[in-house]
């Protein structure tokens, strides 16, 4: 229910990145205008805006909270549907008649629907959009005027149709308003919660703790966690949050504390669970900045979902594995959190056309190959190569079998400026990004409807592995903070 989109930071590196006003009604929204009977209402579990149906000289009409222009173009969506009692059940109908709706730009100032139709109170405006006869998403793309050079506005959305429709309930849904941002000044804009995965890489891990609010690396709590989460608030720092469990693990799979900081907890029953979520809540204070007051609080809620290796399945647990180049050298450093029967680490290197070759062998620490505490291993080598080179790690037990880490991408001589994402397509989990050097960034991933998906600030390492992600296209967006120079490269996951 992700409700208010941020303005992607990074709006002039692309056009795809425009912020939008999503809303989807659940929970019913403060800042939005209802008239001619309109009201929130929940149908099959699902929050929408119900209004009566229209005809005549009666139109319903909705309109949003105040919002600024990031574009001059604007595109707005929404789904609405015609609903009738039959058999004493809401049941979705067609519309009876041909109905439309009208889209008015109107004052920021603009309170109810009656002001929004003074003509000196408009904008600009597009009339007579034809609603699908079956109900539907319907989208239109408006520009404005070069006369119109307000840039704070409301948009109105008004229904009329060519025949009475007394017995007809109309249901808006999925409000969305792309090249747009709210205005929380005035409405107090809602936090967003964002869905986030955690992959581990300790089989035998019970217990870790994560955060819940911004990146875990730069999140003001320590905490021993992933690069990850990215919740965030337009209006609010995050001490005036507060983050409460919602939906907890199964409890056959473990339990989660979540604290009022916007960390967790959470501890798994067994190393025979692989898989284990929960769903939290994120709250604000509301416009009286009062987190106990709760009837003017907004909030907004996610799932987490944390993932780890079978214990069983590998004899020994590497996690933390790293490349970087330091002129013509390459380090690569990773660390184990335990070792079975473990001879040892084959270096294997490749430059790009799918073939690996040994390069080092680094033995292992653990007494006798066995170890339960986190051992710490480097690799050092001279490489010149001018392209990007890209190295992994076999383990090999005393016995001879052996296991294979995913790849780590290292600069080439010659790509130190570029940014580079490999394998691009890819598979989630699997994605190396090289950023050309340790310079302190600010990294975006966003959909190509302008939605943060993740994002990260203050980053300052050469590469990062990307995890989480959807099948789908995204926008990778890094903004250097020391030279404000902005790169933009487009992704795909498989």
């Amino acid at each position: 229910m992700k409700r208010y989109l941020l303005s992607v930071v990074f709006v002039a590196m692309t056009a795809l990145a425009h912020a939008q006003l999503e809303e989807d009604f659940d929970p019913a929204p403060s800042g939005w205008i209802l008239s001619q009977g309109a009201n929130f209402n929940a149908v099959n579990n699902n929050v929408v805006i119900q209004t009566p149906g229209v005809g005549g000289n009666n139109p319903a009409n909705i309109g949003t909270p105040p919002v600024s222009k990031t574009s001059n173009t604007v595109k707005v969506c929404f789904d609405i549907y015609a609903y009738k009692k039959v058999n004493g059940n809401d049941q979705a109908v067609p519309f009876p008649c041909d109905s439309y709706a009208d889209i008015l730009f109107v004052k920021s100032t603009v309170e109810t629907s009656n002001q929004a139709e003074v003509p000196d109170s408009i904008y600009a405006r597009q009339d007579n959009y034809l609603l699908p006869t079956n109900g539907g998403t319907t989208c239109f793309t408006f520009t404005f005027p070069a006369v119109v050079t307000a840039s704070d506005f409301k948009v109105f959305i008004s229904f009329k149709a060519g025949c009475g429709q007394g017995s007809i309930k109309y249901h808006i849904d999925n409000v969305k308003i792309s090249g747009v941002q709210e205005l929380c000044a005035e409405t107090n804009c809602a936090p967003e919660a964002l869905n986030d995965v955690f992959n581990r890489g300790n089989g035998l891990e019970t217990s870790f703790s994560g955060a819940l609010y911004g990146s875990n690396l730069n999140y003001p709590v320590s905490s021993n966690v992933d690069a990850g989460g990215t919740d965030n608030d337009q209006n609010d720092a995050y001490t005036d949050l507060k983050w409460e469990l919602v939906t907890p693990p199964l409890v056959s799979k473990g339990s989660v504390i979540i604290n009022s900081d916007g960390t967790f907890t959470v501890t798994r029953t067994s190393t025979t669970v692989t898989e284990l979520s929960f769903t939290y809540r994120m709250m604000d204070n509301g416009p009286d900045n009062d987190i106990n007051t709760s009837a003017d609080n907004m909030y907004d809620e996610a799932t987490v979902t944390i993932t780890w290796p079978a214990a069983s399945t590998l004899p020994v647990a590497l996690v933390n594995f790293n490349g970087s180049r330091n002129g013509n050298y390459v380090t690569l450093q990773w660390r184990t959190n335990m070792e079975s029967n473990n001879n040892g680490f084959e270096i294997q290197r490749s430059t790009g056309n799918g073939v690996y070759e040994k390069v080092g062998f680094v033995a292992s620490k653990a007494p006798d190959g066995n170890s339960s505490v986190p051992l710490y291993y480097q690799f050092k080598e001279t490489n010149m190569a001018k392209a990007n080179s890209w190295y992994r790690i076999m383990q090999i037990d005393k016995d001879g079998k052996s296991t294979v880490t995913p790849v780590k991408g290292v600069r080439g001589l010659e790509e130190i400026s570029k940014l580079t994402v490999y394998p691009n397509p890819g598979k989630a989990g699997n994605m190396n990004v090289l950023f050309g050097s340790s310079a302190v960034r600010d990294i975006i991933i966003a959909d190509l409807g302008g939605r943060t998906i993740k994002q990260w600030n203050n980053y300052n390492e050469d590469n990062m592995v990307l995890s989480g992600l959807k099948a789908g296209v995204y926008m990778l967006m890094v903004n250097n903070r020391a030279t404000s120079e902005r790169m933009v490269q487009k992704i795909v996951v498989l």
